[in-house]
């Protein structure tokens, strides 16, 4: 091979193909580094043979499938400079063979060092993308867990803020019926109008729920919140918001059907006044 001299299309695709010896590869290698045009057909050669690989069926090539690949890659260069196509090179053997489709030997080889590769891609790419998948679900878990913590956090400074504050008042609360069975405390806030407070009641049927109330200096009173439908509500903290800078006359709970009333409708079982 000259300088000068461009390699032959058979010999690009057989070493498309990995089919060339050690040696004429390593010196064709060396050749199409340094040429552009058969640099071009050889990328030509590559993925001639990338697209066959999907398009035959798998079999085991014969063991004088490269004589016979080198022999068809021939004939059809010199098909070409006569333009016509010369018929396909059919492996037969014995009258079985007549029953059988006719294999193609350059298909065979494309098939049998092809198609094997093109399956582990396929294979290792839908692990990637299963593996991509998981981290996403992890990374997106990871996410939320860090957004409850972060909102958790906030609401924990908001309330040491509230207790803390010198414009938090704390109002006890007694009970209307036993004053031995029932207890409150109440810590609000005006400014923020954060309430939060802690009971002690008896359990209550599943259908009822206790209900504290903000009685304002003026106005209806205002919900703030339920403490628990039925069960025991001893030894519990709730906390609830109420309009800002809303000025507090008393706080009471009273007995209510399970979800709250928008108004007081039952027993008042806690009092206390500001």
């Amino acid at each position: 091979m000259g300088n000068g001299e461009h390699i032959r299309l058979e010999e690009l695709e057989l070493f498309a193909l990995g089919a060339l010896p050690e040696d004429e590869a390593t010196a064709l290698q060396s050749h199409v580094s340094g040429c552009g045009e058969c640099a071009m057909k050889l990328a030509q050669a590559r993925g001639n043979a990338a697209m066959l690989a999907f398009a035959v069926k798998q079999d085991k090539p014969a063991g004088t499938v490269k004589a016979e690949l080198m022999a068809r890659i021939r004939a059809n260069r010199e098909a070409e400079e006569r333009n016509t196509w010369p018929s396909k090179i059919q492996i037969v053997e014995g009258e079985e063979a007549k029953r059988k489709p006719k294999v193609d030997a350059k298909s065979s080889w494309w098939n049998w060092v092809l198609v094997p590769a093109a399956v582990g891609l396929a294979v290792v790419s839908f692990a990637l993308s299963w593996q991509n998948r998981r981290i996403a679900t992890e990374l997106q878990k990871e996410r939320q867990a860090a957004e409850t913590l972060i909102h958790d956090r906030e609401q924990i400074e908001k309330l040491v803020s509230v207790l803390a504050s010198p414009d938090t008042v704390t109002v006890k609360l007694a009970g209307t019926g036993d004053p031995a069975s029932t207890s409150g405390l109440v810590k609000y806030n005006g400014k923020t109008g954060i309430v939060l407070y802690a009971a002690e009641l008896p359990a209550l049927p599943a259908d009822k729920s206790y209900q504290m109330w903000l009685v304002p200096a003026n106005g209806a009173p205002i919900s703030a919140g339920l403490l628990g439908p039925g069960g025991h509500a001893w030894g519990s903290m709730w906390t609830a918001e109420v309009p800002a800078n809303t000025q507090a006359k008393a706080f009471a709970v009273t007995i209510e059907p399970v979800g709250g009333m928008p108004q007081p409708t039952g027993q008042k079982v806690l009092l206390g006044t500001t």
